[in-house]
């Protein structure tokens, strides 16, 4: 078989065109070449820097928040966040999420979506899953199978989870976390987590890398690393024992009267330091689901309500310090008394009396109180209301505090009138109790405080702001003031029955009419009753507030016994002496 021979002519123009298209892509390679690192060098280093340039955030750890006594009430525990490569983990997607679903929750459905989502190397599985329950979910990966192919595809990003060991103990003092649009909790919604967020959270850092086009670290690709700034941990003066016992006693009275809600507020007279506020009905942090909004509200700051006759302990405060009363000013006292188109009676009706000021306090008399409050100027009752603390907000580091309203000077005689005994104004709580507070230490007044101290993230303490004390009444009027309240407990007193064993006390009972602002009626009662030990030098204070009570409506009878409970428990715990003197002979009448 003869072969046809190859033209000469046709080879030759076959390598002729090669060679032209080699010279072609070896002048383009060499005109891109000038311009990358000739023309532009840096612009284009930059871009292709930025195509292999990963961040990601650094979280800061939360601060935690401990009672006075080191107690932990919330705190930051290690966590991840659980991610999946669906090019890896959609080979075996079945068997991990069955073991994903053990150890996260719900049911193995709910997670073969982001292990089998197309066109993506990342899903988001769960944020903040506790690093001990990773660790577990990583063991029984590594049993299944080969871990290129099962926990090859699981991945993990640093985090942190709040946790609230207490349990519901302070919860509307402390407050909760809120979950952001991106699913994690971090951001304080009530409490303390709200009010103080910013220092609590700290800042996050940031890490930048360089890595592959699958998105792993090149190991010695450049790092830029900006460290996270931790929060600021805060002891507060909350006393946990103390705080348990005031609960237990709320919530007893409140479930006895079927009331509403009841708080008590127990304090450090000498530094307006809260050891106590302990609120019912309450939530646990641990448990959203359950919880009810109005519940995890801290009513003992919130909540604004008439005070009822607990007032009237500040209107003998100013008659005292304006040399208008002493314990022993006598006062006549009709079975009524007319203030404009109104008729004020008192609580229980009686004839014509004949009472001391102390009497008049001690039997919680409105008449009585109303005739001394008259000889006070309008002006001035105000001016002493506002010194004590009403109509302003007490700056207790906590969210959610209410102003309550003072009356104005040129209000007209019978709000004068109605002002004096606890009507036609509204307090909150925290400003009650640091205002009495403020009368009995001498009369100097302490700006309610929730915190003892904070520590930053290196351990350095943290300076805090606090108003300097300040005087309200005079040492004298104080005295005065003093004596005529340790009648209230004494024989013949509306709060005879809540005598502290051992100790002489101080106190006023509290029947409040509750102002209903819907109807714009009275409709109900509110139960108080505040009252401080010893009284030769008072140290702790407590009060008790029983809301729209059912069965029941007295102060005495009432928020009294709770009151007792608390105080029994609160004086030895904090080493206060026994009484050793006796209360002074004061006369109720004459």
């Amino acid at each position: 078989m003869m072969r046809r021979p190859m033209r000469r002519g046709a080879t030759a123009a076959r390598i002729n065109v090669l060679v032209v298209v080699m010279a072609l892509v070896v002048i383009t390679a060499g005109l891109r070449l000038v311009q990358i690192q000739g023309l532009d060098p840096q612009a284009y280093a930059a871009q292709a820097n930025s195509l292999v340039k990963r961040s990601q955030p650094l979280p800061a750890v939360r601060g935690s928040i401990t009672d006075r006594n080191g107690q932990v009430l919330a705190q930051s525990s290690p966590a991840v966040d659980v991610t999946a490569d669906p090019s890896v983990t959609v080979a075996h997607a079945d068997a991990i999420a069955a073991i994903l679903a053990k150890y996260l929750g719900g049911a193995p459905a709910d997670y073969l979506e982001p292990l089998t989502r197309p066109n993506t190397r990342y899903a988001m599985i769960k944020r903040q899953v506790p690093a001990h329950t990773y660790d577990l979910i990583r063991a029984e990966l590594a049993k299944a199978g080969d871990n290129a192919q099962y926990g090859g595809g699981i991945w993990t990003s640093t985090n942190s989870i709040r946790t609230y060991p207490a349990g519901t103990l302070a919860a509307n003092v402390v407050g909760v976390l809120k979950q952001d649009d991106d699913g994690v909790f971090r951001t304080g919604a009530y409490g303390f987590e709200y009010s103080r967020n910013t220092s609590l959270a700290g800042v996050d850092g940031t890490e930048v890398y360089q890595a592959s086009p699958a998105g792993t670290k090149i190991p010695l690709g450049a790092n830029e690393v900006t460290p996270a700034e931790d929060g600021t941990t805060y002891q507060l003066t909350i006393d946990s024992e103390l705080q348990w016992t005031a609960e237990q006693a709320v919530r007893k009275v409140v479930d006895s009267s079927q009331a509403k809600s009841g708080y008590a507020i127990v304090m450090n007279v000498k530094t307006g330091e809260v050891l106590a506020m302990a609120n019912y009905p309450s939530f646990n942090p641990s448990d959203l689901k359950s919880a009810k909004a109005d519940n995890m509200n801290n009513k003992a700051i919130s909540a604004a309500l008439e005070p009822g006759s607990v007032e009237k302990v500040l209107t003998f405060a100013a008659l005292a310090d304006s040399g208008r009363v002493t314990p022993e000013t006598q006062v006549f006292v009709p079975s009524k008394l007319s203030s404009a188109d109104l008729t004020i009676t008192d609580s229980e009706a009686h004839g014509d009396l004949r009472l001391t000021a102390s009497g008049v306090l001690a039997h919680s008399s409105n008449i009585g109180t109303v005739q001394l409050a008259r000889q006070l100027p309008k002006a001035d009752l105000v001016s002493y209301l506002k010194s004590f603390g009403l109509g302003q907000r007490s700056g207790i580091e906590l969210p959610g505090e209410a102003t309550g309203w003072a009356p104005p000077t040129n209000m007209p005689d019978y709000s004068r009138d109605q002002v004096a005994f606890g009507q036609g104004l509204s307090v909150t709580g925290i400003q009650m109790a640091s205002a009495v507070a403020g009368i009995l230490n001498g009369g100097i007044y302490n700006s309610p405080t929730i915190i003892r101290s904070a520590t930053g993230a290196d351990g350095a303490p943290v300076a805090l702001d606090r108003p300097a004390p300040r005087r309200v009444i005079s040492e004298q009027a104080s005295a005065l003031v003093n004596q005529m309240m340790e009648s209230v407990t004494g024989p013949g007193g509306t709060g005879s029955g809540m005598a502290l064993p051992g100790y002489r006390s101080v106190a006023k009972t509290a029947t409040a009419e509750r102002y209903d602002e819907k109807t714009g009626r009275y409709a109900g009662y509110t139960a108080g009753f505040i009252g401080a030990a010893p009284a030769e030098d008072p140290q702790i204070l407590t009060y008790v507030v029983v809301d729209n009570p059912v069965k029941g409506r007295y102060g005495s009878t009432l928020a009294g016994p709770a009151y007792k409970e608390i105080m029994t428990y609160a004086l030895p715990r904090y080493g206060v002496a026994p009484s050793t003197t006796k209360a002074p002979d004061t006369k109720l009448d004459w």
